[in-house]
């Protein structure tokens, strides 16, 4: 398609009433003038920022790709998700600045970790909460909230610890619309465009963190002391991000409206047994969760000790690590999402997470040599796999568990899927620091050290190879995807 045509192709009003939560027009096309924004007035936040977002051809062309129905939604979460890439970026930007600027040490490094990936132990309280409270508000409020803590990191008290706690909290509270939008997928866009929808938007919030990336990379070789100016501005993105999260039009009769489920368990307790019972009834399900599992936690182990091996195994400078452990990943995500959303739609997770974790295998044999011996061209290499492995990975983290779950069950899915993350999370990064201190180094922190050094990357490739050995067993005996077989 030319670009001229894919512009006619956006149509000039979309009613947001029209939008219903799992039937899609994939048909229909309108057309519309080349400077008219893809709804009416009164859904868009003004006609004025629509012409300008709108002059950027290759995201008309993504418009028109996707059904009638889907585009505004496409729109309005395009937008959020810079708030969120800006976000997602300061995990990374955050182990650089503890590991340069403020000298944390390594305990804290790892307990940065631990709140980053444990948040996810909150998506029980989502999934129970959601059946009272709208999904999109559990996506807006919380962010602004996140804002707020972001906006405090500046705080002239509690050094290094309390840059900790206070990002940690912001990661915290960020799990409150990780879930809520992981939901709000399947009402937003059907299986036959899923990929390219969500592939695109990961290439945003990619694109807005690699951004942001950049900026911290000049602005703490310039000015280091003023690190804190960089988390004013991620709030303030993630903010706008809320805004633009609030004005996505969702019917009020989607699965996920409060009340939606008035027949389901009413306490925390009876949902947790309940969500239980059909977790464990679910064999595809339970067998995914365990193969995912099996790799997931490759990542928690080794991810956080990056930074300290460039530093203090390698002697890199402060620039050159926050290139490999910062730059150099949001890079490739950037480059590579597109092109693994396109890929994605339609295949099945267990294939594609197979691929993941053969990429990551290959990225965690490098990373084994380059901390061995000392190599830093082979801890970039490392990074170049595994930052190409998490560009598709994480489309595949927010769609796979949307393979198994019927209408009235996407939520709890999502819920232990989030979970499961969250406990990996807990213990990954723990584990991963005493396996990799020394008993002396350890001794420090009240904990075990077992010494391994860079070895620890090697049983991040063992973990990863077995990830991948399982999804290509359970991918043979697949049936397909559980909204297409149509099981109630």
């Amino acid at each position: 398609m030319s670009g001229n045509a894919a512009l006619r192709d956006v149509p000039a009003t979309i009613e947001p009433a029209a939008i219903e939560p799992t039937t899609f027009d994939t048909t229909t096309i309108e057309t519309a003038p080349i400077d008219a924004p893809p709804f009416p007035p009164r859904v868009a936040p003004g006609r004025a920022f629509g012409r300008i977002v709108l002059r950027f051809p290759y995201f008309r062309r993504m418009l028109a790709r996707m059904p009638l129905s889907c585009r505004p939604a496409l729109y309005f979460d395009s937008l959020a998700n810079l708030g969120t890439g800006g976000l997602m970026a300061l995990f990374s930007i955050s182990l650089v600045v503890q590991a340069t600027i403020l000298n944390a040490p390594l305990w804290q490094q790892s307990l940065l970790g631990m709140l980053f990936f444990a948040s996810s132990l909150f998506s029980p309280i989502v999934t129970w909460v959601g059946r009272k409270v709208p999904m999109q508000l559990l996506v807006v409020v919380p962010n602004v909230i996140v804002a707020g803590l972001l906006f405090l990191v500046a705080a002239p008290w509690g050094g290094p610890l309390a840059f900790t706690l206070l990002v940690g909290a912001s990661f915290w509270v960020r799990s409150f619309p990780r879930v809520a939008e992981m939901n709000m997928i399947r009402v937003r866009y059907p299986a036959s465009h899923r990929g390219t929808a969500i592939g695109w938007t990961q290439a945003l919030s990619a694109l807005s963190g690699l951004s942001i990336t950049f900026l911290s990379w000049g602005w703490f070789a310039l000015w280091p002391a003023g690190y804190a100016g960089l988390y004013w501005i991620v709030g303030g993105m993630v903010l706008l991000g809320a805004m633009f999260y609030n004005r996505i039009p969702v019917s009020r009769r989607n699965i996920f409206a409060a009340g939606a489920h008035q027949g389901a368990a009413r306490s925390p307790l009876a949902a947790f047994l309940e969500g239980a019972r059909v977790f464990f009834a679910d064999r595809r399900f339970l067998h995914y969760q365990g193969a995912f599992a099996v790799a997931g936690i490759a990542n928690h182990i080794g991810l956080v000790l990056i930074p300290h091996v460039l530093k203090e195994s390698i002697g890199a400078g402060n620039g050159t690590v926050a290139f490999v452990a910062a730059v150099l990943p949001a890079l490739l995500i950037v480059a590579s999402s597109p092109v693994w959303g396109r890929y994605l739609d339609g295949k099945n997770p267990m294939t594609a997470r197979a691929i993941f974790n053969g990429l990551q295998l290959v990225a965690y044999v490098f990373y084994t040599i380059g901390g061995l011996l000392g190599n830093l061209p082979a801890m970039i290499v490392g990074t170049i796999f595994h930052a190409i492995s998490n560009g598709g990975g994480n489309i595949n983290w927010l769609t796979g568990s949307l393979h198994f779950a019927r209408p009235e069950h996407v939520r709890l899915y999502n819920g232990i899927h989030v979970f499961l993350t969250g406990l990996r999370g807990l213990i990954g990064p723990m584990g991963g620091l005493i396996l990799f201190a020394t008993a002396e180094q350890a001794a420090k922190w009240r904990l075990p050290g077992l010494g391994l050094g860079s070895w620890v990357f090697a049983i991040a490739a063992a973990l990863s190879l077995g990830g991948m050995l399982w999804m290509i067993a359970l991918q043979a005996g697949d049936a397909g995807p559980q909204e297409r077989l149509g099981r109630k």
